[in-house]
């Protein structure tokens, strides 16, 4: 079932578009199959200068992964950037990187409990200085120093998402886009065919603990048009 999600904010007629001819746009993964969704919440501000500060402030909230769950109560899974090279946690968000996911509940057999992502893409559009945006695209992985390859994660490794935050004008923009989303129920052990099947279908009703929409209202808490 394909889930579109529409901004969660009405947006009023004067707002900027984001299809813009000389926008330069991020590099959202095409969908190919699955299931996917487009998650996007907005605020409006009274003044580009207002709209700067808050895009720069918008883009640390983005980048601080590790801090991600503590934005809000509806965000209920705890994410965590993981240094697969040096085999240890770290706050540096770069290509190559992991990041392990704690989703409440039955954790993921083949990853020890959780699910494994790695960062594939981290775009920064500050081509013009109207229309920046940051972009972070991660999918699903097996657990560092997995000898069988297992992907630990309920989406199969032909999954992504995409998280933007951006600013058009004197609005900012908070957005997670899902891709090619695939229950990880094939060449799994049966007990994460079980589980995996479980939290995506959860997922897809709206009763997951990946909650994006709360998750990009979250984003923009703090800041007032």
């Amino acid at each position: 079932m394909d889930n579109l999600v529409k901004p969660d904010q009405h947006v009023p007629d004067d707002a900027p578009s984001l299809k813009l001819d000389n926008m330069i746009h991020p590099n959202i993964p095409p969908q190919l199959k699955g299931d996917f969704h487009d998650t996007v919440s907005m605020l409006c501000t009274d003044s580009i200068e207002k709209a700067i500060k808050y895009f720069e402030q918008l883009e640390a909230r983005l980048k601080s992964v590790n801090e991600w769950h503590t934005y809000s109560d509806k965000v209920k899974a705890k994410f965590s950037i993981y240094d697969p090279i040096k085999k240890q946690p770290t706050n540096s968000l770069e290509k190559g990187n992991m990041i392990k996911i704690d989703v409440p509940g039955i954790g993921n057999p083949s990853g020890s409990g959780y699910d494994w992502t790695k960062i594939i893409d981290i775009q920064i559009g500050q081509a013009t200085k109207e229309y920046p945006f940051f972009l972070l695209t991660i999918r699903p992985c097996p657990m560092p120093d997995n000898s069988d390859e297992t992907v630990a994660h309920f989406y199969s490794e032909d999954s992504t998402n995409t998280f933007i935050v951006r600013r058009v004008s004197t609005c900012i923009y908070a957005e997670v886009h899902g891709r090619n989303e695939i229950e990880n129920t094939l060449e799994v052990p049966i007990l994460d065919t079980v589980r995996n099947k479980a939290i995506a279908v959860g997922g897809k009703i709206g009763v997951g603990s990946l909650n994006w929409l709360g998750f990009t209202k979250a984003l923009l808490e703090p800041f007032e048009p």
